[in-house]
């Protein structure tokens, strides 16, 4: 029974315990989020036994992103953890708010998870996290081309998005909920969405499509106004203001049209002057009352039109070397109105409408073209600029100084291809994207204003870690990622050091350190264009020309010492060979090792009882190989067992001087091999639900070594390799691609596009 002098909190948190979290309706969700905000008990809400595997994701993190402060903070640790998700139980729960928590280091709300879940058999020491708030909007089965929010006369918004799927799908932008079946009507890709006003206060919703029609829809209904409007491929659609509300497209045939939404009518002549199709429309409105609209092109430039004439406003705005896929007014807080403008060239420009003058630099950042840019209006009365981008992430800018702002937002796996500011009751706002993944993703904009500045640096997975010791006695952690680029943290504390290091084409999928005689090291990375190059890891400095000579994705870099004392750099590839260098020349060492019979995923050293090195590599042909390092001839039969891909191997030091090898498998087990026999040791290591992608040895104080593995299943599980016994697991907020040992004895991880250094249990049996 209730006590009677229990809060209204209190009394709701217990219905809804009762009632269970799954049948608990959005709105009842939402108040109690804000009863839980207004009484300072949100992190009490958060923890309640069974809402974060029951309660719909989207609903909550919504409720939670409108409730102040600290109502944003849970929302970015939640979404940071990839939570609420069903299946996971209260310990996966616990060790995905702690290292979610652990990249939050301004916000202390880890007290409110101690204990949870049973004992951890990891405590994070930081981490990078995510911005995206809640999960993915899904429903679409083929890539969002346009995103656009759609205010209704009761004050609600809906968001809609247009898809490659040929259908518009409405959401409410409180709840990431659907609203309706989806609207279909057109034959081909709707590559354009807007919010059409009419001047008797009406809202329609417009679509434009790759068959030749725009669309008018009432959103309330989702029934279809009127018959479709007639003209070319439409790439952009956008509501014009002033009494007549216009309707402008942009279509394939190089042309801007002008429509009546009221009577599906044209209006005037098309708009000619681009020699390449239309892609994106924009209007702008100038502080002397005017109103222009402006179009980008596929011909690389920008231009200005009279709506009332029909003609062009000065002449076309260039500087932009690739095609301009996006246009957008930024007003600014000072009154004057900016255009801005994103291309394939991979910068956002922004220009004096009034003069067609461009204003500051180019902004980059990018690593892809921009496909999309958006003004997302702030409450205060300040702005920022969106861009969405080939490179999977959004990015946020000041317009009024043109300097970036916080750090990219990633999630999306595919190019972001529109971005939309999506107004919410209570003045709040929430940025939503589109991309090419079929997913419409929504993000607080503000987030980073609240708790500091994440420490995500990365645009796509993380595929290799390693830590790398300085000759100056610093010790670095790099970080190889499918965006291209090698990244240094300060493994204690998870700050960057230095800029990213480019020069790669392809994704890095493995670094090591190499080590050089007189104490100087490298830093070695394997990529994806078929090469593998060394940095300086003080300066972040290329050293020589990258090593060429593989025929595809270099998947593992291994550095393999020598009894002399000399060091060779390994590398595995996807065209089934591995090749030895000497990073001191960057010379080929002999020819290439050959008899994997697909391509090699791992390279590893391996030392022998009496003192010989073995290189050991895993391949796609689900074997693994030893070699003789130092003439490269295979050394015995190949390793079988593994009934799918090997893709990490890694040797794991004894006490007694004995040396043990393990290799992970997409068979989803680890396998223990005795190199100097080639014999297994053991059974396979079984518990992992999915790939095991990589493997390393953990030294643990007092001499003990465990075996730690990451997997697909979004866990690290630890093993004892003594007896094969599982001693511990701990679950990530996503999948884990990497994992390697500090000389402190910590571990890092990467999971998903984010990096986490972790400390092991003091209590592991």
């Amino acid at each position: 029974m209730v006590d009677g002098a229990a809060s209204l909190f209190e009394r709701e948190l217990l219905s809804a315990a009762l009632l269970g979290w799954s049948a608990v309706p959005a709105g009842g969700v939402r108040r109690l989020v804000g009863l839980a905000a207004a009484e300072g008990r949100l992190g009490e809400l958060v923890v309640a036994p069974g809402l974060l595997s029951d309660v719909d994701p989207a609903v909550l993190l919504l409720a939670l992103s409108s409730a102040g402060e600290q109502g944003r903070v849970w929302a970015a640790v939640l979404s940071a953890a990839g939570l609420p998700a069903a299946g996971v139980s209260a310990a996966g729960q616990g060790d995905r708010l702690r290292i979610a928590m652990s990249g939050f280091g301004a916000v202390d709300v880890g007290a409110w998870v101690a204990g949870w879940g049973g004992g951890s058999v990891v405590e994070p020491v930081w981490s990078t996290v995510p911005w995206a708030l809640g999960a993915p909007l899904t429903g679409h089965t083929g890539g969002v081309r346009s995103v656009a929010a759609v205010p209704l006369p009761d004050g609600s918004m809906l968001l809609a998005s247009g898809s490659q799927d040929r259908t518009v799908r409405l959401w409410d932008s409180g709840t990431g909920e659907p609203v309706g079946a989806p609207l279909t009507s057109h034959h081909n890709w709707v590559t354009a969405v807007a919010a059409v006003s009419l001047p008797d206060g009406r809202m329609l919703l417009a679509s434009g499509s790759d068959d030749g029609t725009v669309r008018l829809w009432d959103p309330s209904t989702g029934e279809p106004v009127g018959a479709p409007l007639d003209t070319g491929r439409v790439k952009a659609a956008v509501s014009l203001p002033g009494g007549s509300m216009l309707l402008a497209s942009g279509s394939d045939d190089g042309t801007v049209r002008l429509w009546d939404p009221g009577t599906g009518e044209s209006v005037g002549a098309p708009l000619t002057g681009h020699t390449h199709r239309v892609v994106s429309v924009a209007a702008v409105s100038l502080p002397d009352g005017r109103t222009l609209l402006a179009s980008g092109s596929d011909d690389g430039t920008v231009r200005l039109w009279d709506q009332s004439t029909g003609e062009p406003v000065g002449a076309p705005l260039t500087g932009h070397t690739d095609s301009v896929r996006s246009v957008a007014a930024v007003p600014l807080p000072d009154g004057r109105t900016l255009l801005a403008s994103g291309s394939q060239d991979r910068t956002v420009r922004l220009w004096d409408p009034s003069t067609g003058e461009s204003v500051g630099a180019p902004l980059t950042g990018h690593t892809n073209g921009v496909a999309a840019v958006a003004v997302v209006p702030l409450p205060g009365g300040s702005m920022l600029l969106a861009s969405g981008s080939g490179d999977g992430t959004v990015r946020l800018w000041d317009p009024g100084n043109g300097e970036s702002v916080g750090v990219p937002l990633t999630g999306h796996t595919d190019w972001v291809v529109s971005v939309a500011a999506v107004p919410l009751p209570g003045g709040s706002m929430l940025l939503a994207s589109g991309s090419g993944d079929g997913t419409v993703r929504l993000w607080d904009p503000t987030i980073d204003d609240q708790v500091g500045a994440p420490l995500i640096g990365h645009t796509g997975g993380v595929r290799s870690v390693v830590a790398v010791s300085l000759p100056d006695g610093r010790t670095l952690l790099a970080s190889g990622n499918r965006d291209g680029t090698v990244r240094l943290w300060d493994p204690g504390t998870g700050e960057p050091v230095g800029v990213p290091l480019t020069g790669h084409t392809g994704g890095v999928r493995s670094v090591a350190a190499v080590p050089l005689p007189g104490g100087s090291m490298l830093l070695a990375s394997g990529s994806g264009d078929g090469t593998v190059r060394l940095w300086d890891p003080g300066t972040g400095e290329p050293v020589g020309a990258p090593l060429t000579g593989h025929t595809d994705s270099v998947r593992s870099v291994a550095a393999v010492p020598l009894p002399d004392g000399s060091m060779l750099l390994a590398s595995g590839s996807r065209d089934g060979t591995v090749r030895l260098w000497d990073p001191g020349t960057g010379a080929p060492v002999g020819a290439p090792l050959t008899g994997h019979t697909h391509g090699v995923a791992a390279v590893a050293a391996v030392s022998l009882p009496d003192g010989s090195m073995l290189l050991v590599s895993g391949s796609q042909d689900h074997t693994v190989r030893l070699w003789d390092s130092g003439t490269g001839e295979p050394v015995g039969a190949p390793l079988t067992g593994h009934t799918d891909w090997v893709v990490s191997v890694a040797a794991v030091s004894l006490p007694g001087g004995r040396t043990l090898l393990a290799s992970g498998s997409l068979d989803c087990t680890v396998q223990l091999w005795d190199p100097s026999t080639g014999e297994s040791v053991g059974a396979p290591l079984a518990g992992h639900t999915d790939g095991v992608v990589s493997v390393a040895a953990v030294s643990l104080p007092g001499g003990r070594t465990l075996l730690a593995s990451g997997s697909y299943d979004e866990t690290v599980r630890l093993w004892d390799p003594t007896t094969s016994e599982q001693v511990g697991h701990t679950e990530t907020p996503g999948e884990v691609y990497a994992l390697s040992l500090l000389p402190d004895g910590h571990l890092a991880v990467g999971y998903g596009s984010q990096v986490a250094v972790m400390r092991l249990s003091a209590d592991l049996p």
